[in-house]
């Protein structure tokens, strides 16, 4: 069964008046599936754009939307008295003057002035009230506080312009809540334009008074290493592979996710980093070895998910090679690359915990097991390439887990951030552990 990500915690959810409002439903959704205690507080213009009827439906709790409300028993001073997080989604221009001036006038703004536990904004608004000197100052002074800001992104806006000001999207903010309540503080959004948007630097500076328990993945750090290499050929053509970079990449946001500190060594792809995720851009085998050098001997996990190439041309030209010169033929002088990770598998000193995929199309088993053995692995991950709908740059996957003993695991189609998600549950369950049985030795 997956990780409930957030199980135990309890998220107040507040709602402000703009159009971002709707996100907000998909926001909690989100929240209460992977195990959240959701309560809602809205500002009666936010009822306008979202009935409090819909919040209801889906947390099971009554809404709070006026201060003279006694909602369940809880009033509008104590909502946060024993909340994990205090998330306003959408924060409007109106409501962040008002929380930067300690202004107390609705439902939302009394609980955060009343708040006792850490509090995450995500604005929403028109570009020009963004970036208008007033909002950037009462923003500033939030950050002071020590509320976390997790910064507008560009896109189109309910006004009908394009710019800065619209709200993060629903996996992007649910993936800041559980970096921040999983203890892994790094803010993955900073706006060029709004300097003062960093991360509080302690979560000290809040009038939080209890420790936020440790996620599944705090205190390790992973190396993962996804995509393909190109071998270069000449300036104009190399040697690759079909890989995307999908499984890897979802491998190393969901790790992060997790509270793992992560760092993803990746060829060349068209994929957005993950949140709360180190990227080293990487181009050909030799680097990519270079770089898990670089890194591996901090790491308690390294995951060898790229697809990298066999073999490399020994001399590469340095100039374009002409068709009309080679003939009917043309002969390339290859070398073998080094196996990046079979390299990790058999370190002598500081050798971590050591995942490989095997991608596949016959002799699925032994040739995985065969793998496992030789580069000395804990665990091989084998898919099976021959199924296109599961093969290289489709969105889905089927896996098999094999250790040392036999099939650990096995997973039928299923969305590759899904399977990223049982996978990075499976691994660092096997890696505490691998790391437990080691120390009774």
């Amino acid at each position: 069964m997956s990780q409930l990500l957030l199980q135990n915690r309890k998220i107040v959810l507040g709602v402000t008046g703009g159009i971002a409002a709707y996100k907000s439903c998909e926001l909690c959704r989100k929240l209460i599936k992977n195990g959240a205690e959701v309560r809602v507080v809205m500002t009666e213009t936010a009822t306008k754009f979202v009935t409090p009827a819909t919040f209801a439906a889906l947390t099971h709790h009554e809404v709070m939307s006026d201060v003279f409300q006694d909602a369940e028993g809880i009033d509008h001073i104590a909502i946060t008295n024993d909340a994990d997080l205090f998330v306003i989604a959408p924060a409007t221009a109106n409501s962040l003057a008002k929380f930067a001036t300690g202004i107390a006038d609705n439902a939302v703004t009394t609980a955060v002035l009343a708040s006792a536990c850490p509090v995450v904004l995500a604005p929403a608004m028109n570009s020009r009230m963004l970036l208008n000197p007033a909002t950037k100052s009462n923003i500033k002074t939030l950050q002071e506080r020590g509320f976390y800001i997790i910064a507008p992104e560009e896109g189109d806006l309910a006004c009908g312009d394009k710019g800065l000001g619209r709200m993060r999207n629903v996996d992007d903010i649910f993936s800041y809540i559980c970096a921040l309540l999983n203890d892994h503080i790094a803010l993955p959004y900073q706006a060029p334009e709004l300097s003062c948007l960093p991360s509080p630097t302690t979560p000290a500076a809040l009038t939080q008074t209890k420790l936020l328990p440790k996620s599944h993945g705090a205190g390790i750090k992973i190396v993962i290493t996804a995509g393909p290499t190109q071998e270069p050929i000449d300036p104009a053509r190399v040697i690759t592979n079909r890989s995307s970079g999908k499984m890897g990449y979802a491998l190393a946001q969901m790790a992060a996710t997790m509270g793992a500190d992560v760092t993803l060594i990746s060829g060349p792809t068209q994929l957005a980093t993950p949140n709360n995720v180190k990227r080293i851009n990487v181009t050909t085998a030799e680097q990519m070895l270079d770089a898990v050098k670089s890194q591996v001997g901090q790491a308690h996990i390294m995951i060898g998910c790229a697809a990298v190439a066999d073999y490399r041309l020994i001399e590469p030209m340095q100039t374009k090679l002409k068709k009309e010169e080679t003939g009917e033929f043309l002969n390339l002088q290859l070398v073998k690359n080094e196996d990046i990770i079979s390299y990790v598998g058999h370190l002598v000193e500081n050798r971590p915990f050591t995942v490989g995929f095997a991608a596949e199309s016959n002799n699925f088993e032994a040739n995985a097991r065969e793998k496992l053995t030789r580069k000395n692995l804990d665990l091989i991950v084998m898919n099976d390439i021959s199924d296109p709908a599961i093969g290289f740059n489709s969105n889905d996957n089927a896996a098999t887990v094999f250790g040392p003993n036999g099939i650990v695991t096995s997973f039928g189609k299923m969305s590759k951030i899904k399977m990223a998600d049982l996978l990075m549950e499976l691994i660092i369950a096997e890696y505490k552990d691998h790391k437990t049985a080691k120390a009774k030795k």
